[in-house]
């Protein structure tokens, strides 16, 4: 397998630009992630062909790309691209030992205790009233320009702000006591300023997230101590699935194509279904993985998506942006794109059968 094929699988388009070196083809670099044309490809040399980034000067060949892009080991890389292995690597006559595969299994998602749950409806009813206050309407333009959400969508997924640091007692949300070795005094809950993403099972939060307003030091988005973990899905039911990081892109998704797929955000690269999630994607004709165009996230759809579910497993990254939420500002038709994903024929058939259904 070429490089010309790999940079096909996850999503770059490719243009010729000239015969040199045996055809010269170009694409934005899946490295420094600028450009259109700054990563140049030359399938004809080498066994494999090569590449080579006039920006950040990242170069190789097929092993290479898929090492760095991917995170496979040299040995892994070598089978996938289909290439023979240097004689130092070969068994010398020895019975090769059996890989040892990691056994992963999906964790039973447990909400947290009423008391939490109770304690965060409170913070989230204040968190929602402020965000259709005057003072939210900054933030509300910004969900509506730079994410795409509609009022409706908004409202119903119970997005809000919190304008200022928020400490609370953990005692007081039903978690257990800690003392903070630095200053000696029992931990508060903190919950900074920022947009406050509730994960809601039924009417109530199982948990909060908070995008920062101010990130000065520690990252971005900041999970309320005692939440749950699970993934934010839509439309479990569906047989055509969606897989993003962010729950914003998530929800943008759910507002655009929710009638198509379900929505899986996990909020990170990392992150791994529940036992629900899991049932549902083992069952599904299509699994579209659309994490992040960066290392992280080739990186988790090949060593783990692209192996847990081998048979819907597709890899669907955006073709302009890293994210949906970026596609959609470069002015990507989402809902076009998830319709191509799913493929035509497969979507006009599920349809088909659930207006039978009905």
């Amino acid at each position: 397998m070429g490089i010309i094929d790999l940079l096909n699988q996850d999503g770059y388009q490719l243009k010729h630009k000239s015969s040199t070196g045996g055809n010269e083809f170009a694409c934005a670099c899946p490295f420094c992630k600028g450009g259109v044309d700054r990563f140049r490809v030359w399938p004809n040399k080498g066994k494999s062909g090569r590449y080579w980034c006039r920006r950040c000067e990242r170069s190789g060949d097929a092993v290479q790309y898929l090492r760095d892009a991917r995170g496979l080991s040299f040995v892994d890389a070598c089978r996938t691209a289909g290439m023979e292995l240097p004689a130092r690597r070969r068994s010398r006559g020895k019975a090769a030992t059996p890989a040892v595969q990691n056994i992963w299994s999906p964790r039973v998602s447990i909400p947290p205790p009423l008391i939490w749950q109770q304690a965060a409806e409170k913070f989230l009813q204040r968190s929602v009233a402020a965000l259709w206050s005057a003072a939210g309407e900054k933030c509300r333009n910004w969900l509506h320009r730079e994410r795409g959400l509609t009022e409706e969508t908004i409202r119903t997924a119970r997005l809000g702000i919190n304008s200022g640091d928020f400490y609370r007692p953990r005692i007081s949300w039903g978690l257990t006591s800690e003392i903070n070795p630095d200053t000696g005094k029992p931990k508060k809950i903190w919950t900074p300023a920022g947009l406050v993403i509730p994960r809601l099972e039924g009417v109530l939060p199982v948990r909060l997230r908070v995008r920062r307003f101010f990130p000065t030091e520690g990252g971005r988005y900041v999970i309320v101590p005692g939440s749950d973990s699970r993934p934010m899905t839509w439309g479990l039911e569906k047989p055509f699935f969606c897989i993003v990081e962010s729950e914003l892109d998530g929800i943008l998704l759910n507002q655009v194509g929710g009638d198509m797929a379900g929505i899986i955000a996990l909020g990170s690269a990392q992150a791994k279904p529940d036992e629900l999630v899991d049932k549902a994607l083992n069952q599904a004709e299509s699994v579209l993985v659309c994490l992040d165009g960066d290392p992280a996230g080739a990186t988790a759809s090949w060593r783990f998506w692209a192996l847990q579910y081998p048979v819907a497993f597709k890899r669907w990254p955006c073709p302009t942006g890293k994210d949906p939420g970026e596609a959609y500002k470069a002015g990507l038709d989402l809902r076009a794109w998830l319709r191509i994903g799913i493929g035509e024929r497969n979507l006009h058939g599920s349809l088909s059968e659930n207006r039978l259904a009905e």
